[in-house]
């Protein structure tokens, strides 16, 4: 028999809780009793809400972080594939967790929460990411910036949060082609 991993328990049941409840109105009684773990274990594991949470919204992005490198070495040999590859990535790693993608976005702009410091670098270390493989498809511009990929990060969140919640009939390809714009251009990312 597979041996339980406390923590994921945990920080599943918190995903599932401040989705329901907002983190303000997640409270550590409601995440251990959705967990089915003692209130003990789970400050055994987590000394406090805030690093609860904290922890959470890191995973999330290491989560993301990984997908994108993976979708741009698949495009290693053609950069310009690259923006519709971690896209297309980037949808199907927060469809394959709404609850914690919602949080994600709830939380990105919070500058007044107790892990805005570990927040900003996990969105910093996401956000180059995608400026460095929009640069590639561009044969290396340095005129996309940071803001280019904050901006391209924004709109796929932004647009992987409407096809999940309002058209998730929709197929990943129809969302990344108006995300990323019709024509030739479109499934190279550069439309």
């Amino acid at each position: 028999m597979a041996r339980v991993n406390t923590r994921q328990l945990i920080t599943e049941a918190a995903v599932s809780v401040a989705a329901q409840h907002g983190i303000s109105g997640a409270s550590m009684d409601l995440i251990a009793e959705t967990a089915g773990v003692a209130k003990g274990s789970l400050y055994y594991n987590f000394a406090s809400k805030d690093a609860l949470f904290e922890e959470v919204i890191r995973g999330g992005f290491e989560k993301l972080a990984v997908a994108l490198d993976e979708a741009r070495a698949a495009t290693q040999a053609d950069p310009a594939a690259g923006p519709r590859a971690v896209a297309a990535a980037t949808l199907e790693t927060l469809r394959g967790n709404l609850d914690l993608a919602k949080l994600m976005a709830s939380e990105i702009f919070r500058t007044d929460r107790p892990w805005a410091d570990t927040m900003e670098l996990a969105r910093a270390s996401v956000v180059v990411r995608y400026r460095d493989v929009l640069r590639a498809a561009r044969d290396g511009d340095p005129v996309i910036t940071e803001t280019a990929g904050a901006a391209f990060f924004g709109a796929l969140a932004g647009a992987c949060l409407d096809w999940l919640l309002f058209r998730p009939e929709q197929s990943v390809d129809t969302v990344l082609d108006q995300v990323l714009g019709a024509g030739s251009g479109a499934r190279n990312g550069l439309g």
